[in-house]
């Protein structure tokens, strides 16, 4: 029989000198790097689609609160905020060009 041994690194260091360090709020396990002294998640959440955010801030555009919108999609609120305030800075950005060239 062939065994495989998985030997975890930390993100930062890359040093394999990291232990387990209980959960973080979302119950994922959390690891503290004994040589960088951080404490991450080895496997994150990968990031958002851009369609996923795109319905996300159709969720927001219709009124709906921002801990609503973390709940339904799980994901962070300052995540959600950070996209609402990118969305409204191009807006602006966009209007103002527009009015630059006589567009309404």
């Amino acid at each position: 029989m062939i065994q495989e041994t998985i030997t975890d690194t930390c993100h930062v260091c890359k040093s394999t000198n990291i232990v387990r360090n209980g959960t973080n709020r979302y119950g994922k396990a959390q690891y503290h790097c004994k040589d960088c002294g951080v404490y991450r998640v080895l496997k994150p959440k990968l990031t958002s689609s851009e369609t996923e955010q795109q319905t996300v801030l159709r969720a927001c555009l219709e009124r709906s609160s921002l801990r609503g919108v973390e709940r339904i999609f799980d994901i962070a609120r300052q995540t959600v905020a950070q996209w609402i305030k990118a969305y409204v800075e191009t807006t602006a950005r966009n209007q103002r060009e527009a009015r630059a060239c006589g567009i309404r």
